[in-house]
């Protein structure tokens, strides 16, 4: 006998000692359905008494009675499909008047069947139900047709993509891990696909005030179920495994203890942060962690607005920027940080949603001098804004694998070094951590991972003027580098000067950390330089040739 099924020597004592009793043809609340009728089903019916599973409850039954929506988003295994699901699905049918209809969705129909089978499983082997819903077809597996009281009952099954809103039901929709594929993992432009086709779509197939109850496991950041969790339509319950309310340390230690779960923590850290813990599964393989951006993030920051002087400057303040360029359906992005002794602050960000090329141009330049640029990035890799008259201070930039890195090595290392302050912005965070390790992003409607790549560009732009920041490689990667404004003339001579270095000048130039965060001191680093007029910051004695007279770096010449 599977573990889960109640003897039928145990349905009888529950039934004896009166669990039931006079009661037994009256359904009652949706708790006291779960706890007195639906646990019979199992062999351990007292864990349909946890605190979790009385708080979904009557969450559900305030949903049904002032005519909300609901969205639970629950650990593996701690009965979010039994309760949400399954559970509430047959509650609907005992409670209804006359005929009635409940649609159970699930990416696939595959996997609607599934629960489907499950259902009739479950209301197969209690001791209760088959009395008040007669099945119309007991032998058919993905089948869910009942009779009560003559009326016809049903609960039927679909792929989200399978229903059209000209299908309408009159219980409920049941809308159940819509953005998993049981069978194949889904991309995450699938899982946009499926909150723009439930938004559209699936979400008009019940009637007027038939309640919609969304289950799921958190996929990415600012996926349907984070959505549906700022909608004013639906009430929303997060419950991650441990310490889901402030003086809980486990959701339903009954199910699940402290111990055990801590161990299937350190087993298996990524998928317990996204099996256990609700964090969005894609968020596990994003360059940046939730918390990491969430620390940076200020309440108190705010974007000022660009067609004013900003006027919040002191002496000493530097204004940098960066600008991602959107392809025609996609936005781009603005951000400027102001940088003030060690902070940096975010004073500014916007997408720019169908701007056209001239208009974005314009809109830059009265950026610029609005906030006294000091300098900025844009991405210019496809050359959109070459040549549209756009302000020097908005220097170009070609995004290749090797620029991305070092740009995303730059904000790692300003986000973790706690002088990073950004505007508290949900769209721009959902582009931040959309973003995977391999600087891939999805391809989607509200961006193309736009607000981490105009961050990004804004900090390097930051870094190259203000701190230290040299990226030679070896001395022969440096030579076949052809530097702005250099001619073949020029590099044929920088050959030979090369050539002239010694041994310890090329260790020198090799053992250079390209990534060196020490603020420069501007009159330290002329009085060493061997040209002390120099204003480039990393001009310094390693790269000065005695014998030729020459600074490999600034081009100097003794």
């Amino acid at each position: 006998m599977p573990k889960d099924i109640v003897s039928v020597e145990n349905a009888f004592n529950m039934l004896s000692d009166g669990l039931i009793g006079q009661k037994r043809y009256e359904v009652g609340s949706f708790r006291e359905f779960i706890e007195n009728i639906w646990a019979l089903s199992y062999d351990n019916p007292e864990y349909f008494k946890a605190w979790h599973v009385s708080l979904l409850a009557e969450d559900i039954e305030e949903c049904v009675e002032t005519g909300m929506n609901y969205v639970g988003v629950l650990p593996r295994g701690h009965f979010k499909s039994t309760i949400l699901g399954h559970a509430f699905s047959v509650w609907r049918l005992l409670k209804a008047p006359r005929d009635m209809s409940v649609l159970y969705l699930s990416y696939s129909d595959g996997m609607a069947k599934y629960h489907i089978a499950e259902i009739n499983k479950i209301v197969a082997r209690n001791p209760i139900i088959p009395e008040l819903l007669i099945n119309r077809n007991p032998k058919a597996d993905f089948s869910a047709r009942f009779y009560k009281n003559s009326q016809p009952m049903e609960i039927l099954h679909g792929g989200l993509f399978s229903f059209k809103r000209g299908m309408h039901v009159n219980g409920a929709l049941i809308a159940d891990d819509v953005l998993r594929d049981p069978e194949n993992p889904l991309n995450i432009g699938q899982i946009t696909k499926v909150e723009d086709h439930f938004m559209t779509e699936s979400l008009f197939i019940p009637l007027k005030e038939v309640p919609v109850i969304v289950v799921g496991t958190p996929m990415m950041p600012g996926d349907l179920l984070a959505k549906l969790q700022d909608d004013a339509r639906f009430k929303s319950r997060v419950l991650p495994a441990l310490d889901p309310v402030p003086g809980r340390r486990v959701l339903a230690p009954e199910i699940m203890n402290e111990k055990y779960l801590l161990a299937q923590q350190k087993a298996r850290p990524k998928s317990f942060a996204s099996e256990f813990m609700l964090v969005p599964h894609f968020a596990t393989e994003s360059y940046f962690d939730a918390e990491d951006i969430e620390k940076c993030e200020d309440d108190t920051l705010r974007s000022a607005p660009a067609t004013k002087v900003f006027k919040d400057l002191k002496s000493g303040d530097f204004v940098f920027g960066g600008f991602d360029v959107g392809k025609k359906k996609h936005p781009s992005h603005l951000v400027l940080f102001r940088k003030r002794g060690e902070l940096i602050q975010q004073i500014h960000s916007s997408f720019l949603d169908g701007w056209s090329y001239s208009d974005q141009i314009e809109y830059l330049n009265e950026v610029a001098d609005n906030f006294d640029l000091s300098s900025g990035y844009i991405d210019n890799t496809r050359g959109e804004l070459e040549d549209r008259g756009l302000d020097a201070r908005w220097r170009g930039m070609h995004f290749s694998q090797k620029s991305k890195n070092t740009m995303a090595s730059v904000f790692e290392n300003f986000v973790h070094g706690g002088i990073l302050k950004i505007i508290k912005d949900a769209r721009q965070k959902h582009q931040i951590l959309s973003v995977s390790n391999e600087l891939k992003a999805p391809d989607t409607p509200m961006g193309h991972g736009d607000a981490f790549f105009s961050i990004a560009m804004a900090l390097q732009a930051v870094h190259d003027t203000a701190y230290k920041f040299v990226d030679l490689g070896s001395a022969t990667d440096w030579v076949n580098a052809i530097s702005p404004g250099e001619t073949p003339e020029s590099r044929k001579e920088m050959d030979g000067e090369i050539k002239g270095l010694t041994e310890e000048q090329k260790k020198n130039l090799e053992a250079l950390n390209p990534l060196q965060m020490e603020p420069v001191n501007a009159i330290e680093s002329a009085t060493s330089a061997p040209n002390p007029q120099c204003k480039e910051g990393a001009c310094n004695s390693n790269f000065w040739v005695p014998e030729r007279g020459l600074c490999i770096y600034c081009g100097f010449r003794k």
